[in-house]
Formats: structure tokens, C-alpha cells, sequence
């Protein structure tokens, strides 16, 4: 462990307390103590959060609840807990009825879950040591970059925003030690991320022990702690500070974003007391950002993003700006999707090309950044040798607006767009309708612009 008061400006406990803690008024540390009230306020402003399952206000409630309706994949914690306390996560059914399946692989039973949400009624979790209120909600869908790197629960971006900027993030990687939850004093880690360009610098796990790599699932083998891209990085301190225009009364808060794979960063809560091992991870002082940018006026969410780029951005962002200039994209543009090996299209038109080593033909694509996945005509698929049983990775459920449930393939394929390469899962749909067969959503736009002009 290594001592932070050698790096300038180091925010003490103390310091935070008596100084910045004062910039939260009672009216905005209400609303944060309350995971409940701050899911409504933030939702009302246009922030995603995990859906809302239940709420249990008392032992009534909780003996009226049916368990066995729910599937999996949900989070129980309480109301106004504080530190990751309380905090129980379900990953799935477990093989007998009535036996639900922990992060870990522990089992647990229906009775133990009512056991822990009466405890939470009791107020044993609770911030002010008083009587609690139980929320269950949904477990989000991790994103695949963030599932390579722990099968214990689910990572999340701390992101402290002061004065509408955001001054610091790391990001927490929950562990077998933390029990699934992201709090580094239960022994999670915690990468320091560049706000300029939302890739991670050093770590740490636990309370302060220094770590240098990670394990990656993915490639099976360990990583640097550095040099992790933080996908939707843009979006990210977007919804950070949102969450705090949203809460006006708090001037000094962390929020907790998570990235949920088909919807994006979502907000599990806000902090209006954050910790401070965040300076350990990014080996810098709160006290002196914070001086920075106290008094300031920020103008807009795009000029709080710019302020936290230029003020706080490590040595090497300018290289990665330039690395990653950003090319624009039309409404409509042509792409270039890879066919599979000896296969012939089914085309009259769109004669096959060579895209290096690979055979790729023409497809006109429509920008959509409405729509969060890419889709394709389901007959231009099959006529693309794309909608083979081997080439299908899962079937997703959607709603139309009259009520009616269909599961539609989700296949994944390679296509090139203005010379960059993507890889990606795309739904299929039918669009025989419609003049265009491919839909471009903004999950595959990272790193380009979009153009009003044609």
C-alpha cells in the first residue's frame, strides 16, 4: 500500500466533511439516501436506470410477493443502504424450485431471500440505522468487454462530479472476496480512468494494494491494468452529469454508471457522500481538481465534457485523439458486409468485390441513431449465406405496438464502413417494405459522426 499525501492536493476525510460535504443541501441528500427517490428523479430527467421489479414498504408486502414468477437475473438491496451493504445479487434459477443461483455459484433459497429483505426491513443495512424499504430490480446485461474481465458480478464506472464537471472515475471490478459487489473496502478493484479519453491508468484492490494486471476471461491470459478503452466514454460522463443537473442540491456527488449491452450506461445510484479511494487509483488529488474548476460556469453538458477533457486529461490524450479522429457518416452510405467462404449471393446486382483477403459485396445501409443494434432484411441475409443455423448466436424476444410477440435471429457478421472494420451482432428483421435493407444503429457508429447532409 503507498501513501497518497506525497501527490498534490490530496483530499482528506476530514477536508471532504467540513468543506465539500457543505455543498450538498438536505434536500438533495434525501433524495441520494433513497435509491428509490433517486431513480424517479433521474428517470423524470431522462436518465436510464434498471427497471423496477418491486418495492417492499413492509412484511405485508414481502409475504404477498411471489418469487417463483420471477426468472433470474435480479438484485435485491435496500432502499437507503450505503457502501454495497445489504446488496444481494441473483444470477439465475437454480436447478430445484425455489433455489436461486448466487455470482459465486452459491445457492440460495426462497426462504433465505425473504430472510435477507426482512433484515433489510429491519433497517440492518440502513444508512441511519432506522427502518428500511426493500427494492428488487433487475440485474443488467453486462457488456461483453466488461464480462472478460470478472465472472463474480457486475463492473461499474464511479464517475465524482463537482460544480456539473466531472473531476474523476475509476472503474470498479467486483471479485470473488467483494461477494459480486463493486465496493473496493470489501475487497473489489478499482482502475483509474483518463477522463479524456476513458482508458484506464493504474489500480488498485482492496483498501489500497497496487495491482499491475488482471485477468482477462476473454483472451484467458492476464492484462495490464492500463490501457482498458471504456466503451460509451462520451455517453458516460454525459449521463454523470445529468444525474447531477437532475439533483441541483447536490454539489458534490459520485454517481455509479453501469453499461448495459443493448441499452447502454444506466444508473444504479448517486452518492452524495463518495469515498475518497479513487485518488488511489488515479494517483491524483480531488482537492486540487476541484479548486479547479470551483466558481466556473458551465454553459452545457458539452462544455462540462470539454473542461474535464482539457483540465484533467493525462499526458497521452492528444496522441489518442488524433489516433481516433473521428470520420463522418452520411444518412445514407454504402457498406461493404463479407460473404462466407464459398458461398455464392443469391444478387442480380451487387457483383462480389475482394476487401483485402476477404469477398464482400455492396449493401446500401441507413443511418438510424434512434436504434440502439444494427439489422438486416431477413431475405438479404439468407441471400448473403448470413442466416445459416451456424451463424445464428441467439433469439430475441420484441413487442410490436399492437401487442404482439415474435423472437427474431440475432447473427453476427463483418462489414466495412468508410475502410473501418465491423464486427458485430445485428438483429434481422423483415424489411421487404422498406427501401433499404441494412439499418446502421449507434451501437456500430463509435468513432464516427453523423451528417445531416446526404
Amino acid at each position: 500500500m503507498f501513501n497518497l499525501r506525497k501527490y498534490r492536493q490530496f483530499l482528506t476525510k476530514n477536508e471532504r466533511n467540513k468543506v465539500y460535504l457543505r455543498k450538498n443541501n438536505a434536500s438533495g441528500k434525501v433524495i441520494a439516501d433513497s435509491k428509490f427517490k433517486t431513480k424517479k428523479v433521474i428517470f423524470k430527467a431522462g436518465v436510464s436506470v434498471p427497471k423496477l421489479i418491486a418495492r417492499f414498504k413492509n412484511e405485508q408486502d414481502l409475504i404477498k410477493f411471489r418469487w417463483e414468477d420471477l426468472e433470474g437475473n435480479f438484485v435485491i438491496k435496500p432502499e437507503s443502504g450505503y457502501g454495497g451493504e445489504g446488496i444481494l445479487i441473483i444470477r439465475k434459477r437454480g436447478k430445484w424450485a425455489g433455489e436461486w443461483q448466487k455470482m459465486n455459484g452459491q445457492i440460495i433459497k426462497s426462504y433465505d431471500l425473504k430472510l435477507h429483505c426482512e433484515g433489510i426491513l429491519a433497517g440492518k443495512y440502513s444508512l441511519h440505522a432506522v427502518p428500511d424499504r426493500v427494492l428488487v430490480e433487475e440485474r443488467i446485461k453486462i457488456h461483453p468487454m466488461f464480462l472478460s474481465l470478472t465472472r463474480a458480478g457486475t463492473p461499474d464506472i464511479r464517475v465524482i462530479v463537482y460544480n456539473n464537471v466531472p473531476v474523476m472515475a475509476m472503474f470498479r471490478i467486483p471479485t470473488e472476496k467483494s461477494g459480486g459487489k463493486s465496493n473496493l473496502r470489501q475487497g473489489a478493484m478499482g482502475l483509474g480512468i483518463d477522463l479524456a479519453t476513458g482508458i484506464t491508468t493504474f489500480g488498485i484492490e482492496g483498501k489500497g494494494d497496487e495491482i499491475y494486471r488482471i485477468y482477462d476471461f476473454g483472451k484467458k491470459k492476464k492484462r495490464k491494468v492500463n490501457g482498458i478503452k471504456i466503451p460509451f466514454w462520451k455517453e458516460i460522463l454525459e449521463t454523470a452529469i445529468n444525474c447531477q443537473k437532475a439533483i441541483p442540491t447536490l454539489g458534490f456527488m459520485g454517481v455509479d454508471v453501469v453499461l448495459d449491452k443493448e441499452k447502454g450506461p444506466m444508473v444504479l445510484e448517486v452518492n452524495a457522500r463518495p469515498g475518497l479511494s479513487i485518488q488511489i487509483c488515479n494517483k491524483a488529488g480531488l482537492k486540487l481538481r476541484m479548486e479547479k474548476v470551483d466558481g466556473i460556469t458551465v454553459r452545457s453538458v458539452d462544455h462540462a465534457i470539454t473542461l474535464a477533457k482539457y483540465l484533467f486529461g493525462e499526458s497521452f490524450f492528444e496522441k489518442v485523439e488524433e489516433k481516433e479522429k473521428k470520420q463522418t457518416v452520411a444518412p445514407l452510405e454504402i457498406i461493404k458486409v463479407k460473404i462466407p467462404k464459398g458461398f455464392k449471393p443469391l444478387l442480380q446486382k451487387s457483383p462480389i468485390i475482394k476487401q483485402g483477403k476477404h469477398r464482400v459485396v455492396d449493401v446500401r445501409a441507413k443511418v438510424d441513431t434512434g436504434a440502439f443494434r444494427s439489422s438486416i432484411d431477413r431475405n438479404l441475409a439468407e441471400k448473403l449465406g448470413l442466416l445459416t443455423k451456424e451463424r445464428i448466436l441467439y433469439y430475441r424476444n420484441y413487442r410490436s405496438s399492437l401487442g404482439k410477440h415474435s423472437d427474431r435471429p440475432v447473427i453476427g457478421i463483418t462489414f466495412w464502413l468508410n475502410g473501418r472494420k465491423v464486427l458485430t451482432a445485428v438483429n434481422v428483421a423483415d424489411r421487404d417494405r422498406l427501401r433499404t435493407k441494412f439499418l446502421l444503429g449507434r451501437k456500430d457508429l463509435g468513432g464516427f459522426l453523423v451528417s445531416a447532409k446526404k
